[in-house]
């Protein structure tokens, strides 16, 4: 088993074996058409080289490495070491070129300016404020000049059952993490960590936001 990196976020490595089957299962077909708007609002190029950070089982990870040619490149980071594991055992299966390591987004392992685009998919919510501050900030040094950030995650509700659902869950499972989502303040937190042309392109499900920004290019 890969090691399990020290962080104070939330992790879901003792339901591990558990996630695929409840995401396919009781998501109604919801969970592939998730992964393919996410993939939609990349808009990646076949060369570039992608951070998935908090990609879980690496389900959009896998996607994304089946789009890509050389030189482009992906690599998925999860603090869940059980999670990794299944992630480069589908990889494996699959023959997908995807590459997985235990990491997590508030220290990431990577050099400077090292990645074109960072996607995180429901991952924010897990985290606390500090944690996403630094995360954010952590995703920001690891882009190239002019590199693209899509997040897609928990927001500020438009309906009543969004309503409903996104501070259900926030009281029923003790999670103060989703705080923040819920107040709407991700795009603020991203701006905060140097981001620029941050947008909200899409909303779904009354809850669930799709944000673009941007790490502003040499000279801007």
């Amino acid at each position: 088993m890969a090691r399990r990196p020290e962080t104070r976020g939330r992790d879901l490595n003792h339901v591990a074996w558990l996630y695929d089957p409840i995401i396919e299962g009781f998501s109604f077909g919801r969970e592939r058409r998730f992964r393919e708007k996410t993939l939609e609002h990349m808009a990646f190029a076949p060369g570039d080289r992608i951070l998935d950070v908090g990609c879980g089982t690496g389900s959009l990870t896998l996607l994304i490495a089946e789009r890509l040619q050389p030189p482009g490149e992906v690599i998925g980071i999860d603090a869940a070491p059980r999670m990794i594991d299944i992630a480069c055992r589908k990889a494996a299966r699959r023959k997908v070129p995807a590459r997985f390591f235990a990491g997590v987004a508030e220290k990431l392992e990577f050099a400077d300016a090292s990645f074109d685009l960072v996607v995180n998919s429901m991952f924010t919510h897990h985290i606390d404020t500090e944690l996403k501050q630094r995360a954010f900030a952590e995703m920001h040094r690891v882009l190239r000049p002019g590199g693209r950030l899509v997040t897609a995650d928990v927001d500020r509700p438009t309906t009543l059952t969004g309503r409903l659902m996104g501070w259900g869950a926030r009281w029923l499972l003790v999670q103060r993490e989703l705080v923040d989502n819920l107040r709407g303040d991700l795009p603020e937190l991203m701006r905060q960590a140097g981001f620029v042309d941050v947008r909200r392109v899409d909303h779904v499900y009354g809850l669930v936001s799709f944000f673009t920004a941007r790490r502003p290019g040499v000279g801007e």
